[in-house]
């Protein structure tokens, strides 16, 4: 029996075993063999969760070791996924928001931590004082107090004083890129562009339609077999959730917050240092999720809208990290078993959100 066969059906016991899913980091399994998993394993799993299409990529010793596609971006015209399609990404946008903050920040054009209301002297609540008291670091780690969004024709409120709680809220990143814009005479997009997009060589990616995602575009599946096809919007950027990006150019984010993590007082050093506990085994940073997990922290972000289901996460000191790309709203279970395959480990997030 080979070497590599060896390893893979030990591999297969550990995980059918009921081990995998809160087994060790699969950092000494050969990346071979892992591949040959995610070959082997992937397209049964996608059958059997009826999943229309995914990408990922496997991030090991500090650089891409493993990238794959399967299934269709439309189901209908047999378009496959590939690395150069175009996904939704949802509040994956979140994290490179953060990161552009952190680097206006750096630059003294923001202060992280003078109150929103100097900048614009816009009352995000109407007639609440609690108005004047919310800062770009209390967006950036989710206690702004503000709700997430949802809900149409539903007038904003509090849900507690600022920095006093926490409450996962889309609203208070579309309030803090409003002051931003205001701040810098800039829109979101052209800052993602000069401060992370074009230096990182993310050349796909963009918080607004462009003319090249024509035909490269995942279509999106609800339960139900529904379908959300792509659509040539919004052309005005969105923090919170109007990211365009591609399985590879998301990688190379994550890859460039793991290299620069450990660099003292560089941009992802700042984004990952604990700012508010959460839950068992989870705090926030700035932009992205923690969590306790073994042997070290990991950092991570999930994606929701529409029928893209997508779910991030990186080991710092370990270098590795796996990015899931899905379009399937049923999609979020399988994710889980993808990523025990890919890099092992347990997840308090995933119990969390």
């Amino acid at each position: 029996m080979g070497t590599n066969l060896k390893y893979i059906l030990l591999f297969l016991l550990i995980l059918f075993s009921g081990c995998g899913r809160d087994g060790p980091l699969l950092t000494d399994m050969p990346v071979e063999t892992i591949s040959a998993v995610l070959d082997k394993e992937i397209p049964d799993l996608m059958q059997k969760r009826h999943i229309e299409g995914l990408s990922l990529v496997i991030i090991r010793k500090g650089k891409s070791s493993i990238s794959k596609s399967f299934g269709y971006a439309d189901v209908k015209s047999n378009r496959q996924v590939d690395e150069q399609t175009v996904f939704r990404a949802a509040s994956l946008g979140k994290p490179v928001f953060a990161y552009i903050l952190v680097s206006l920040a750096r630059q003294g054009i923001i202060d992280l931590d003078t109150p929103l209301y100097e900048y614009s002297a816009k009352e995000v609540v109407k007639d609440d004082t609690r108005s004047k008291a919310i800062t770009a670091r209390m967006v950036l780690k989710h206690t702004s107090g503000l709700p997430n969004l949802g809900g149409k024709n539903k007038e904003i409120e509090f849900l507690f004083d600022p920095d006093t709680g926490f409450e996962y809220s889309g609203y208070a990143y579309l309030y803090l890129q409003e002051v931003i814009e205001t701040v810098t005479g800039r829109n979101l997009n052209k800052l993602a562009s000069e401060l992370v997009f074009r230096p990182l060589r993310m050349t796909e990616s963009g918080y607004v339609w462009q003319e090249k995602y024509r035909g490269r575009m995942a279509n999106s599946y609800g339960a139900s077999g529904e379908v959300f096809p792509s659509r040539e919007e919004p052309v005005i950027g969105h923090s919170a959730w109007s990211l365009f990006t591609t399985i590879a150019d998301y990688a190379r984010f994550v890859l460039h917050m793991i290299e620069t993590s450990n660099t003292q007082h560089s941009i992802a050093s700042v984004m990952l240092s604990p700012q508010v506990d959460v839950a068992d085994g989870v705090r926030w940073g700035l932009g992205w999720g923690l969590q306790e997990t073994t042997p070290n922290y990991s950092f991570w972000h999930w994606g929701s809208m529409a029928g893209f289901r997508h779910y991030v996460v990186g080991y710092p000191k370990e270098k590795t990290a796996v990015i899931v790309f899905t379009n399937n709203s049923r999609a979020f279970k399988m994710v889980d078993e993808v990523m025990a395959m890919a890099i092992g480990g347990g997840y308090p997030s995933y119990e969390w959100f």
